[in-house]
């Protein structure tokens, strides 16, 4: 089974480097796609350096709809994708991410950074709060099982553990050591950090209660998105 690795970004000028080093130089990875999600930054740029396909959004139309955009152009059947945000990747990282999924042990396998015993536990565990992470390989067939209406901004990530849930595939949960990531309040500044983590996390909020209490996706036929303009630098 071939891999297609998919990195969603918004102005990771910092550590997209490190990213596409980690996933370039990977030999379980066979295909690397960067949509940078109308990065005004030297995302596009540096990604542009290394041996990847390059795609370029005109304007930020969120994390969900740069992964929906990464997948139409991936050639492969397992899809890894992952934050651009991220350092200090390691082999042993991408491995425990991709060998249950091609292994045949599970359908999707999203990686949760370690956080300590505790939270790890209340997190996984005692399920305290959604499973959400950027960081996730699965079969093609689980992308496929999401409504095109959740394939937009910060939807997507719940979307996933519900439909693949709903549609009977296997999920496992892996607890990754050790992996470091750039906080929004870093990148963006304090005011404009902590408001884009509220917009994400009242959006996930008022998702939850669509997926799995009204469940609105039963009975309501999702709308064409819009189209998106971009360029492909291969």
């Amino acid at each position: 089974m071939r891999i297609s690795a998919i990195i969603a970004a918004y102005n990771e000028e910092q550590t997209i480097a490190d990213v596409l080093r980690a996933l370039t130089s990977n030999p379980l990875i066979d295909e690397v796609i960067v949509v940078s999600d109308g990065s005004t930054d030297e995302t596009v740029r540096i990604a542009r350096t290394f041996d990847v396909t390059t795609i370029a959004l005109r304007e930020n139309r969120g994390k969900g709809h740069a992964m929906r955009v990464g997948v139409e152009y991936a050639t492969h059947d397992v899809l890894f994708f992952c934050d651009g945000d991220m350092y200090n990747v390691s082999p042993a990282h991408i491995a425990s991410l991709v060998v249950p999924v091609v292994s045949g042990e599970c359908d999707m396998n999203v990686g949760i950074r370690h956080r300590g015993p505790v939270l790890d536990f209340l997190h996984l565990k005692a399920k305290c709060g959604p499973v959400l992470s950027g960081i996730r390989v699965m079969r093609r067939e689980v992308w496929d099982t999401v409504p095109q209406q959740y394939m937009e901004r910060f939807k997507i990530e719940a979307a996933l553990n519900c439909f693949c849930s709903s549609a009977n595939f296997r999920q496992k949960n892996t607890v990754i050591y050790d992996l470091k990531h750039v906080l929004k309040e870093s990148k963006r500044g304090l005011f404009d950090g902590l408001l884009s983590r509220w917009d994400m996390s009242r959006e996930v909020f008022l998702l939850l209660f669509e997926l799995y209490v009204f469940e609105t996706w039963r009975w309501t036929v999702a709308e064409e998105m819009p189209a998106a303009e971009f360029e492909v630098y291969e």
